[in-house]
């Protein structure tokens, strides 16, 4: 039987956020909007009750991601476009946070981005600067998870 888990979510994620970064479409964004905000849930199941009242030395890594997360601002972003897509919650108001600029725009594009390059905006902020900082939060996560010394059962 084949099981999902934090890091099938985070290989979905690499894929979607480097497509987005590559070249923004509505598709790139939803999926990567989505998974940025739920793969926490998936890594730290428990959410905030699982270290409320811990100290930050005592928390297990998953629990410190998840702290982590929610004090970065463009989590909070993440959440609300999210939020927006999946239910009929303040549409309205992330509507007048959100645009779309079409053409290469100084300031906001990068190297390799073509002249028709759609640039979305939220909050007056390209999404790829608002994603960066939340998945390089889950990069950094799995990246030491992956450099962790094995435990040597054997005595």
């Amino acid at each position: 039987m084949f099981k999902i888990t934090p890091t099938h979510l985070f290989q979905k994620l690499e894929r979607e956020f480097t497509v987005m970064c590559e070249g923004p479409n509505e598709d790139s964004i939803v999926g990567t909007v989505m998974l940025l905000n739920h793969l926490r849930e998936w890594i730290c199941p428990g959410g905030e009750k699982s270290y409320k009242g811990k100290r930050v030395e005592d928390m297990s890594p998953a629990e410190r991601l998840h702290s982590q997360l929610w004090e970065k601002p463009e989590y909070h972003v993440v959440k609300d476009l999210c939020n927006g897509a999946k239910h009929c919650v303040d549409r309205d108001n992330l509507a007048s946070r959100t645009d779309v600029l079409v053409g290469f725009r100084a300031g906001l594009g990068r190297a390799g981005d073509s002249l028709g390059v759609r640039h979305f905006i939220v909050d007056d902020r390209e999404i790829r600067d608002i994603c960066a900082p939340v998945y390089a939060a889950y990069a950094a996560y799995f990246a030491a998870l992956t450099l962790a010394p094995v435990q040597n059962n054997m005595t």
